[in-house]
């Protein structure tokens, strides 16, 4: 039997979730923002936070996010 194999415009339809990637490690959660200057950049309101789809949710962009701003509990959180 044959699977058929989805693009990614495909799999998000089907898979439509969002999510904030967020760290509650000092107690009030701190997302991370879009980039400006090429920076990572944080923010303390979920509004002003990066959205991200179900393919972008890999354990690689969020150890590359872990090591550029140290907060090690870091995760992806569903808006």
């Amino acid at each position: 039997m044959e699977t058929k194999k989805l693009t990614p415009k495909e799999y998000l339809k089907q898979h439509p979730d969002q999510y904030v990637m967020v760290t509650y490690e000092f107690g009030e959660p701190i997302f991370i923002a879009p980039l400006k200057d090429l920076q990572v950049q944080i923010a303390l309101n979920k509004n002003e936070a990066e959205l991200w789809g179900e393919l972008d949710k890999s354990p690689t962009k969020l150890e590359y996010h872990i090591a550029s701003t140290g907060y090690k509990g870091l995760k992806f959180e569903k808006v």
